[in-house]
């Protein structure tokens, strides 16, 4: 009985794992019509994420006058003219790299706009779920538009997959031809695309079956040996204890490591030396017309020393910590950073302590960076 449950169960859940609809007598016009349909949420989605990473280089590159359209997700031709101006008069290299990725990724923008544009010329208008929509009734309501019979509708819309459950925002395309149904769900305005909720139905489905397996083993008491019974429940209880005991730890391990990383990856990586004996050693190089910078002996390994940039943008250097009777100039490698711009350096008047304080902290996360020390 118990394995029986158990089938039934897994069969449900497989049923739910289909994430998109399609029809099951394909025409072809119907088939044409669905792939569109998928391309077009597909570079929907992409355009979504690309106006997200597009956001996040306006903030990188500290351009706080520039709004994107809402709808499009692009500049408009003033803002990228403006734009276009910043990278010719900029001296800064790496902050002209920044506002040129701006401008690339709204290239990527507008072609994706473009694509979908494009595709849904092709296609007719979909529905737009509501709150308590359901995949099912939307095609009966268009099928009958279509001046399709009451019985005929339902029986062509049981050839198709039908989704269980539709996230409000979500795009329901409808495609009728030469007598067949089809259709395709794409996230549209949605906050969650259409494989993720059905994950979450998946999941909630077992979390059903999990309970109703444990339902059965109760009723199991009242018709087994209550000896075997208290041995088999003592089994399941060892068993669900070694499996939680294996659960926690792993989850402490993941937690661990994720931690571990996260602070990695908010950090700063940095090492305090002496000018000179970083030269000796081959970790920096000193120019005689140009500015220190990583030498042959540059190694991750080097880097033993982090700050943790959410918490902290301060680092203090002491001459006795040095082996100096005072602190003459700190030198920043790699270059690229500009006092006063990405950090501020302030050397206290008996010259034994110098603090740098870091004004752009997001430009050091995850970052190596060597500070050398000269009297």
């Amino acid at each position: 009985m118990k394995r029986a449950l158990r089938t039934t169960l897994l069969a449900a859940v497989a049923s739910m794992a289909l994430v998109f609809t399609a029809c099951k007598r394909e025409d072809p016009q119907i088939r044409e019509l669905t792939q569109k349909a998928a391309e077009a949420d597909k570079a929907g989605q992409q355009l979504g994420q690309a106006g997200s990473e597009q956001q996040k280089k306006l903030a990188q590159a500290g351009v706080t006058d520039v709004r994107v359209n809402a709808e499009t997700m692009q500049l408009s031709e003033e803002q990228k003219k403006a734009l276009e101006e910043r990278i010719k008069n900029e001296k800064n290299s790496s902050y002209q790299a920044l506002l040129q990725e701006v401008l690339d990724k709204d290239k990527e923008i507008k072609d994706l706009n473009g694509k979908i544009a494009k595709l849904k010329q092709d296609l007719p208008t979909p529905d737009r779920a509501r709150e308590g929509d359901s995949h099912y009734g939307m095609a009966i309501k268009f099928l009958k538009k279509k001046g399709v019979s009451d019985p005929e509708a339902r029986k062509l819309v049981s050839n198709v997959n039908i989704m269980e459950k539709l996230a409000p925002g979500f795009e329901v395309y409808h495609f009728y031809a030469n007598g067949v149904y089809g259709t395709w769900v794409a996230k549209g305005r949605a906050k969650i695309t259409p494989s993720e909720l059905q994950k979450q139905e998946r999941e909630k489905i077992e979390g059903e079956r999990d309970t109703a397996v444990a339902e059965n083993e109760k009723l199991q008491e009242d018709v087994l040996d209550l000896e075997d019974q208290k041995k088999r429940l003592s089994e399941d209880i060892e068993g669900l204890r070694a499996e939680r005991s294996t659960l926690i730890e792993e989850r402490a391990k993941l937690q661990g490591e994720n931690a571990e990383q996260l602070g990695k990856l908010n950090s700063l990586h940095y090492i305090v030396g002496n000018r000179d004996a970083l030269k000796k050693e081959g970790i920096i190089e000193i120019p005689v017309f140009a500015k220190d910078r990583a030498g042959k002996n540059w190694r991750d390994d080097l880097f033993t020393l982090s700050l943790d940039l959410r918490s902290s943008e301060v680092i203090t250097i002491k001459a006795a910590d040095m082996n100096l009777k005072k602190i003459g100039k700190v030198n920043v490698v790699p270059g690229s950073y500009v006092k006063d711009e990405h950090y501020k350096l302030v050397i206290s008047e008996d010259k034994q302590t110098a603090t740098i304080t870091l004004l752009k902290k997001e430009r050091f996360k995850n970052d190596k960076v060597v500070f050398a020390v000269a009297d």
